[in-house]
């Protein structure tokens, strides 16, 4: 038994009890790295597809390495390359990236028959990933935003939102100013910082009554930088 889970020179037999214990393990492994990145992505959300995509990318990073011969080096090529496809498509989160190549490396270490060590790892790090999760780990206490503000033409925008701001939010900064409709509308861009307990109906209602009920937008900063705005 100590053997099979922590062999001296990693190896899988290709024969098919070997073929089907390499990807049965890297499934069951992927299942685990894929339950606990809902645990830990249950608040910010994630694409419907995600968890998926890393349970089967275990298995599919151990089958690569059968095809290759067993040839590490060419499998984290090959599996690197499959990975990047997903990255390119959807680079919203680093902890996305992060799976992914957790995946890679349970897949490659169940690939070359080190069960046991593929198990601790992956063992080790969701556990890690879970604390991180439960313990708020490197998230700010106050929300950094971007708010957009639309106004008509003939309002003087020049501080007119200043004293709002300075009721609901803990600092803000005008950062940009630009027209719409044809010259017809001004959109006002601020970087503000809320604290946690601001009322955030109440604040875009104060807003609103001041820029004639015209478009009012709250988005994260970080989204906002992500999607290159």
């Amino acid at each position: 038994m100590k053997d099979f889970l922590f062999p001296s020179i990693g190896g899988v037999q290709l024969d098919a009890k070997g073929v089907l214990t390499s990807v049965g393990i890297a499934l069951a492994l992927g299942v685990v790295l894929s339950l606990v990145y809902l645990f830990t992505n249950r608040k910010r959300g994630y694409t419907s597809d995600f968890p998926a995509a890393i349970v089967l990318l275990a298995p599919l990073m151990s089958s690569v390495i059968f095809l290759v011969n067993s040839s590490v080096a060419a499998a984290v090529s090959l599996g690197g390359a499959l990975a990047l496809l997903r990255i390119r498509s959807n680079p919203r989160d680093t902890m996305d990236i992060t799976s992914l190549l957790f995946a890679i490396v349970i897949g490659i270490g169940c690939g070359t028959g080190y069960y046991g060590i593929s198990i601790v790892i992956t063992a080790i790090l969701c556990a890690v990933m879970a604390i991180l999760a439960v313990t708020n780990y490197g998230i700010p206490k106050q929300s950094l935003f971007t708010l957009k503000i639309t106004v008509p033409e003939d309002l003087n925008f020049e501080g007119a939102f200043d004293d709002i701001l300075e009721k609901y939010t803990e600092s803000f900064n005008l950062c940009q100013i630009r027209t719409s409709d044809f010259g017809s509308l001004y959109e006002l861009r601020y970087h503000i910082t809320l604290a946690g307990k601001t009322d955030r109906r109440e604040f875009i209602d104060a807003i609103r009554t001041r820029n004639g009920n015209l478009d009012v937008v709250i988005t994260l900063r970080e989204n906002d930088c992500l999607q290159g705005k």
